[in-house]
């Protein structure tokens, strides 16, 4: 099996010449409070035990309660590596529920997105998380209140 060489040096060089190792672990920092606070502020929600890393494409863990589960839905914090983006989805336990839900809604308020391939999506709804990272405690909030904005379109 070969590898392309040029990406290879490439991650090198970024390792070698900036703190990207150490961004990154600051990131996952962040990530691991803000899934453990939720944790601790949320006590009627089952978390994920840990967080999954999904080789920078999204950072995740996801959460739910048994009314939430009877519907085989879960919530989802995502981090978007790419777009350095904050977002909470509300998504199927599985692809049959996922399309049973895109069917239930034609449309969300923004800045709610609604999945347009149920199938192909990990969401159902997403709506971004607008805050500042740095701020633990903001981010925490943020996420709850986005959390809350997308239970409320539940029937």
């Amino acid at each position: 099996m070969n590898f392309d060489s040029t990406l290879l040096e490439t991650y090198r060089t970024l390792l070698q010449t900036t703190d990207l190792q150490k961004a990154y672990q600051e990131f996952i920092r962040l990530f691991r409070f803000l899934r453990n606070e939720l944790e601790r502020q949320m006590p009627d929600f089952r978390f994920q035990n840990s967080i999954t890393e999904n080789a920078m494409d999204y950072a995740y863990f996801s959460f739910t309660y048994p009314g939430l589960k009877e519907k085989v839905l879960k919530l989802v914090v995502v981090f978007d590596h790419k777009n350095f983006r904050l977002e909470v989805w509300l998504s199927g336990v599985n692809r049959t529920a996922q399309c049973r839900w895109a069917e239930h809604w034609s449309a969300c308020p923004p800045p709610m997105e609604l999945t347009q391939e149920p199938n192909r999506t990990d969401f159902v709804v997403r709506l971004p998380v607008e805050t500042d990272l740095s701020d633990g405690e903001k981010t925490v909030a943020a996420v709850k209140e986005a959390a809350v904005q997308l239970l409320q379109l539940l029937p």
